[in-house]
């Protein structure tokens, strides 16, 4: 599955840590390092439960009409894919997910996965520096 959303584009690539229920005490309190956050939408209120350490990138239902979680992306140099509807319904804990630009690309095929990591080459040569 690809879609497109907005928000602040880059890559990342990790599992789904989805947040449907938030009856809870901390909804956010288990995220395992190296997770795409996919929530309905992430205020401002909500960052402060949230390890932002173990979060790789963000994907909110909701279009961010608040700017919340594009300004926590921006100031933490992660990738916020906002107004992908159905995210919830489609993305399910532990889902491989690839953030190319404004793409979500949940459950990539081995070619997805290369054709990401060479884009994403090229958008950073840092990234693949030899520095033997």
């Amino acid at each position: 599955m690809i879609v497109r959303g907005s928000g602040v584009g880059g890559f990342a690539k990790g599992r789904a840590f989805v947040v449907i229920d938030r009856g809870q005490r901390n909804p956010f309190e288990d995220i395992p390092p190296g997770s795409v956050l996919v929530a309905r939408t992430i205020s401002l209120s909500d960052s402060v439960m949230i390890n932002f350490k173990n979060v790789v990138a963000m994907v909110t239902e909701e279009e961010d009409r608040t700017g919340h979680a594009s300004l926590l992306a921006r100031g933490l140099g992660i990738p916020a894919i906002v107004g992908i509807s159905g995210c919830l319904r489609d993305i399910y804990n532990g889902d491989r997910v690839l953030i190319q630009n404004l793409d979500v690309i949940v459950n990539p095929d081995l070619s997805a996965v290369a054709e990401f990591d060479r884009l994403r080459r090229e958008a950073d040569p840092q990234l693949s520096l030899d520095l033997l």
